[in-house]
């Protein structure tokens, strides 16, 4: 068989991407402008795109690893594009390098637990945290530092490894198949340590924006979700590589195979996205509903956008078997799924991050008024969100904004009454005004959270959280996040290809090739089988 098993990175192509780069670069210095004294959309937005191209790495080097231990042999053609993929977690290690970084040197303020100026793990401060305190263990610098490079440092080595056997096959598989089994062993070894060690990655980078919210599907949710971004990619691009002239032997039967998990995944990712949401409204504890209220409230775009994207646009065109088999429907499909769960991660991090600049700016002012309360006709009530000062009608003494806000979201979603403050520990919260203020045991360990009936009305509603109006780059990705994207997609696109261009696009040794060169789903479309025009050429039908 002649097929072309060289992928040629030609200057045009690195070019183009070199250009998309610079476009992200300039958007992300583009994001300080206009931004609060922490940074906070600049930081986001790195957060944001290194968490999720870094996760999509992972998760191909995850399915790839699956597929090996199954023994599947259908995608043996595809298994290249996926190596390739996988090898992004050593840019990864560097973009992650650049968030820990921050967390020891306090140049960002994504994470409140890391927060310098205030010490809210000290039970004898005036802003200690019981809830945080009791994480110490699991949020401070160094678990963080491990949690994330740590982690993804042995990834790497296991996708490295993995691949580096692979290219070896080529020329030196033994007709006992030692390679191949040796790839089994790596493949099965890194199952268990991606499935577990990926939960602690993700609390530490993304859930820990939001320290006080407790979900256990949560590393589920948002690893399905890099997943699905993961096999989108690896949808755009084998037609783009078949439309440059390579991998003509992956027909629209293996297209057909990957529009299935494209499917079928969206449809898990449904129903994580459900179950989270339904679980933690069941049981109605502030401390978890406030998250999904933070969001339904004050970024409903974000956060029925997602459903849209993630579900009903892939749901119903995939629905049809015949749509998994065309080269357009699927591109497109699998551009807005792509898309979808970049916007997924968006919601995941920007508003709770949001917040935490919020907390820190009240923090460090209360602190320069000696801990007392602002006048209530001179007050500032600083909104993180823009880096401006607008005058404030009255600004309470703040302990901490994530467990007020979820007493109030108690407060509206229970009926409530007096005795659900015995939640509380007892000497750690007090209420001014009983009758205004509602105390849950969201608040045990928060110290001096009082409010007035004014206090409440302004910032129990969001007053702690800064400022809840329109905001372009938080309620709504702005220019400069999709320049951001662009720039990383760049990014990780000439570091694929790069890649690919270095070893043989076909696993010449690969004791499952045969099987996935005549790979036949037995679909029939018209009553006959369809072939790409410029595919191999050998009979589908004939083994």
């Amino acid at each position: 068989m002649n097929l072309n098993t060289q992928f040629v990175f030609e200057g045009k192509l690195k070019r183009n991407l070199v250009i998309g780069m610079v476009i992200g670069a300039i958007c992300l210095a583009w994001s300080l402008v206009g931004d609060d004294e922490y940074r906070t959309r600049f930081w986001t937005n790195w957060l944001h795109n290194s968490v999720f191209f870094t996760g999509i790495a992972f998760m191909a080097m995850f399915f790839l690893s699956a597929q090996i231990t199954a023994f599947a042999g259908w995608n043996s053609v595809v298994k290249r594009v996926w190596e390739a993929m996988s090898q992004f977690m050593w840019v990864g290690l560097i973009l992650m390098g650049v968030i820990v970084a921050g967390v020891w040197g306090h140049f960002h303020h994504l994470y409140h637990w890391n927060d310098p100026n205030v010490n809210i793990t000290n039970p004898d401060g005036p802003h200690f945290d019981e809830i945080l305190a009791g994480k110490k263990g699991f949020l401070n610098p160094m678990f963080f530092t491990l949690g994330t490079i740590g982690f993804l440092a042995i990834w790497y080595f296991w996708a490295y490894k993995l691949r580096q056997v692979s290219v070896a096959q080529d020329t030196q598989e033994t007709p006992s198949f030692d390679y191949h089994k040796k790839q089994r062993k790596w493949a099965a070894s890194f199952l268990p340590l991606g499935g577990f060690l990926s939960t602690v990655f993700l609390w530490q980078s993304v859930m820990s924006v939001d320290p006080h919210w407790y979900s256990t599907m949560f590393a589920w949710y948002s690893m399905v979700s890099v997943w699905l971004g993961a096999i989108s990619m690896t949808v755009m691009l084998i037609i783009f590589l078949k439309s440059k002239g390579y991998l003509e032997y992956v027909t629209r039967d293996h297209l057909h195979d990957i529009g299935k998990f494209l499917f079928g995944i969206s449809v898990f990712w449904t129903y994580l996205w459900f179950d989270q949401f339904m679980l933690i409204w069941y049981a109605n504890n502030g401390e978890e509903t406030i998250y999904f209220k933070e969001r339904m409230d004050h970024y409903p775009v974000l956060f029925w956008g997602n459903l849209l994207l993630n579900f009903v646009t892939p749901f119903l065109i995939l629905m049809r078997n015949d749509t998994k088999r065309k080269f357009g429907t699927m591109f497109f499909v699998a551009a807005i799924v792509f898309f979808g769960h970049w916007w997924d991660f968006f919601g995941m991090i920007k508003p709770g991050a949001r917040i935490a600049a919020h907390e820190a700016t009240m923090l460090v002012e209360e602190n320069k008024n000696g801990g007392t309360h602002s006048d209530t006709t001179t007050g500032i009530d600083h909104d993180a969100s823009t880096g401006h000062e607008e005058p404030a009608t009255e600004t309470a003494h703040v302990a901490e904004a994530h467990a007020d806000t979820a007493a109030h979201a108690s407060e509206i979603m229970h009926t409530e009454n007096a005795t659900e403050a015995e939640h509380s520990e007892p000497g750690h919260t007090e209420a001014a005004e009983a009758s205004t203020v509602h105390t849950d045991h969201a608040d045990a360990g928060h110290a001096d959270a009082t409010h007035g009936e004014a206090a409440h009305g302004e910032h129990g509603d969001g007053g702690h959280h800064g400022d809840k109006s329109f905001k372009m780059g938080f309620t709504v990705p702005g220019i400069q996040e999709l320049g951001v994207m662009i720039g990383f997609l760049s990014l990780f696109l000439f570091f694929f290809f790069n890649q690919l261009s270095k070893v043989s696009l076909v696993p010449l040794r690969d004791p499952y090739l045969e099987e996935s060169l005549h790979h036949d789903t037995g679909t029939n479309i018209d009553g006959e089988r369809q072939l790409d025009g410029d595919e191999s050429g050998h009979d589908h039908g004939h083994h």
